[in-house]
């Protein structure tokens, strides 16, 4: 539990299947999870249902939607063909990785921002906790660094729902409405988010880079 001044006490299931609870001070939580336990056990079957694809991954990386394997080598690189990321160190892999990263998405900016008649000012790679991305009201993008687990089509949607919030700057119908212009199945592709975020969560490759 983690006690906040905040008005009404929020639950969560994390990707780890825990339960985590943001109270004000004084909650009685377990009367809280006793009332919530049927959802939650429907959120950690969804968590454990999302979490079948990772059986027999161990040692993977995911990296655009598919789990590779790990090999160390003379430099960091990506052999697709192959399903191998051969990598030196796991610091160099993590900078390789963030290089790779940066470049992918700035082509995917640049093509994205052209198409909705938008700027942005730059793009940071960040290590962020809790979100993939994020847009600030000057247009400057930041993306987690594990962006890059995401296939092609979602890292696309991810660049799209960002950039919309130089039109409007919450999750609004209007928001909402605007995003379906340019990317129409965003529904789906908002579920698609959501699912990799605790296939990544679970990923122990990811774990380790966010370490070093």
């Amino acid at each position: 539990m983690r006690e906040r001044p905040v008005q009404h006490p929020t639950i969560q299931v994390l990707p780890s299947g825990r339960v985590r609870v943001t109270a004000p001070p004084g909650t009685r939580i377990h009367p809280l999870i006793e009332k919530n336990s049927a959802w939650i056990e429907r959120k950690r079957g969804e968590i454990r249902e999302i979490s079948r694809d990772m059986r027999g991954q161990d040692g993977r990386i995911l990296l655009g939607g598919r789990f590779l394997r790990l090999e160390t080598g003379p430099s960091c690189g990506i052999r697709e063909d192959e399903g191998v990321v051969s990598y030196t160190t796991p610091r160099e892999l993590k900078a390789f990785l963030k290089k790779l990263l940066r470049s992918d998405l700035l082509l995917r900016l640049e093509a994205q921002a052209a198409r909705m008649h938008l700027r942005f000012t730059g793009l940071a790679v960040r290590e962020q906790r809790s979100r993939w991305a994020s847009c600030s009201p000057e247009g400057r993008i930041s993306a987690n660094l594990r962006t890059l687990a995401l296939p092609e089509d979602t890292r696309d949607y991810l660049v799209v729902h960002e950039l919309a919030h130089l039109l409007e700057p919450n999750h609004s119908r209007r928001y909402w409405k605007r995003v379906g212009e340019f990317f129409p199945d965003y529904r789906h592709a908002e579920e698609e988010l959501k699912r990799y975020w605790i296939l990544v969560e679970r990923d122990s490759i990811w774990e380790v880079l966010r370490k070093v």
